[in-house]
């Protein structure tokens, strides 16, 4: 790409254009622009970050004016709060204070009076606005608001979706657009009128079991039963009406952890995320923000979920920004995943987009592709790992950073997480919602054939099924001698075709190979339930 833009003589305008000349060390931005010498305006690069290249008509009357860089960025880049810090502080209050006074009455003078004011904390030394309309923080056309905040001092709207301790942006993308149109949580509503409620309440029971399961699979942890259970009831936790709190993370830490890695408080010590390359090496692939930062990141994320709740942004786009907030800060020596993972479902119980009683197996999903999950997590970890340079990592494994890092976790911009999880979202709905709810259906149907087959107690009408749809549609020989030797071979045929003919199309999406369980029994057992040999895949 650094080819093809000298190829065409393009020189940087607006963000680039700061980043270069002050080489700030911050997250690229969404997007690049140029001018270029000559041709027509265009995007020459699809793909992140997007490359805008602007013809001779947008070249800026002076270039070497910063003040001239800012305006065209927040003109047609959008707004980024880290680079624009970043940028404040090369200027002295002065240089801002000279630049304002010029046309205080201006739109993108008012936007940058106010972000000056507000990120560095120091006033300017100019009159306060008293006449004139009011005028957006950020374009709602563009991007997901926040409940507006007025200050007269700027006639400014503040309709961020945070605040200057935390502040995530998403953009309204075709794709995020399309996600609302379908209104996937009243699609939901209308799937499950179809059916009584014990079958949703025995689906209800399955799909809890598949999102705990998956998630500890997703750490590649093999929990106790206890420990199952704990987690069970921890993500029924997100369904109650609670606020957010520092101490309700720490209390729902301390129940998905060993009690040997318990914290009592937000972590004391750096943590990272490595791989050992051989006996005295490891690559690091993300440093999380400094211990010392933590507390300032999570209550800034703390007022940014109640702000946006506030506003009524949709459910997905909250659920992402808070949860993939919260696993990039990192603020617990262990259960971060666990926890990022819970915060999904607690967004969607809380705005009402998950029915009550009801979970969406967002795990399973992510657990079936963690190649995607995985670049949801690199789209920022890998630009972050360029910045963070200054760290040292001993034989013991512990990892100091020598720089400063906060500003790098603040202001991220989480529409790629977005999409991913509205895309998880979507296909848990379509394939685990909808099939275990067919299963249960058909279940109960197979289950009064087989009745009439054979006049069996339930609980061996349950093995046999079980033991069927493990081994593909077949009682094997030795199941047979152990359980079944009351029955003749034309009776297990007759089972198996019935089997076969009503829970083949229908098997559930989650494979009894991993987990097992028994939908016969009563939900509040089935949160005990736990069979070891059928755990993992042998």
């Amino acid at each position: 790409m650094k080819e093809i833009l000298e190829n065409l003589e393009t020189s940087s305008i607006g963000y680039r254009a700061l980043v270069d000349r002050y080489t700030l060390k911050v997250n690229p931005h969404f997007r690049w622009s140029f001018i270029i010498k000559r041709g027509a305006r265009r995007v020459l690069q699809d793909r992140f970050p997007l490359i805008y290249l602007y013809d001779q008509a947008y070249a800026l009357d002076n270039p070497a004016d910063p003040f001239q860089h800012l305006t065209f960025a927040l003109k047609h880049e959008g707004l980024n709060l880290e680079i624009i810090a970043a940028f404040f502080t090369y200027m002295t209050p002065r240089e801002v204070q000279e630049h304002i006074a010029k046309n205080a009455a201006g739109k993108y003078e008012r936007i940058l009076w106010f972000l000056y004011e507000t990120l560095t904390k120091q006033l300017l030394d100019i009159q306060d606005l008293t006449q004139g309309s009011y005028i957006d923080l950020l374009d709602d056309d563009l991007y997901y608001t926040g409940k507006p905040i007025t200050h007269r001092r700027y006639r400014v709207n503040d309709n961020l979706l945070g605040n200057s301790n935390f502040c995530p942006f998403v953009r309204r993308t075709d794709f995020l657009k399309n996600i609302e149109e379908k209104k996937l949580d009243q699609l939901v509503r209308s799937i499950i009128k179809e059916y009584e409620q014990n079958v949703l309440d025995r689906a209800s029971v399955y799909l809890y079991a598949q999102e705990t399961m998956s998630s500890y699979q997703i750490e590649r942890e093999q929990p106790s039963k206890q420990r199952i259970a704990r987690f069970i009831q921890l993500i029924k936790k997100a369904e109650y009406a609670v606020p957010l709190t520092k101490e309700m993370l720490i209390e729902l830490q301390n129940s998905v952890v060993d009690a040997r890695f318990i914290n009592k408080t937000y972590r004391s010590t750096q943590n990272y995320v490595g791989q050992t390359r051989d006996w005295h090496q490891q690559i690091v692939h993300y440093i999380s923000p400094k211990p010392e930062d933590v507390d300032d990141l999570m209550q800034g994320l703390f007022d940014s979920l109640a702000r946006m709740f506030e506003s009524d942004i949709h459910p997905v786009v909250t659920a992402a920004a808070i949860s993939f907030g919260f696993v990039f800060i990192h603020p617990f020596d262990d259960g971060n995943g666990r926890l990022h993972r819970f915060l999904i479902h607690y967004v969607l119980h809380q705005t009402g987009f998950t029915p009550q009683g009801m979970i969406f197996p967002v795990s399973a999903v992510i657990l079936l592709d963690m190649l995607q999950y995985t670049q949801a997590l690199e789209r920022f970890s890998k630009p972050l790992m360029t910045l963070i340079t200054n760290y040292n990592l001993d034989e013991q494994g512990k990892l100091v950073v020598h720089q400063k890092t906060n500003s790098l976790y603040r202001y991220l911009d989480y529409t790629a997480q977005a999409e991913y999880l509205a895309t998880c979202i979507e296909k848990t709905i379509q394939t685990d919602f909808k099939k275990e709810l067919r299963y249960l259906v058909n279940y109960d149907k197979a289950k009064k054939e087989l009745q009439k087959i054979v006049d069996m107690p339930d609980r061996l009408i349950d093995l046999f099924i079980n033991l069927v749809m493990q081994n593909k549609g077949i009682l094997s020989e030795p199941r047979k001698q152990k359980h079944f030797s009351m029955l003749t071979d034309s009776e297990v045929k007759k089972m198996e075709s019935v089997i076969n003919q009503l829970l083949s199309d229908v098997s559930r999406p989650w494979s009894p190979d991993n987990f097992f369980v028994s939908i016969s029994y009563k939900p509040s057992i089935l949160f005990f339930l736990y069979q070891k040999s059928l755990l993992l895949k042998k």
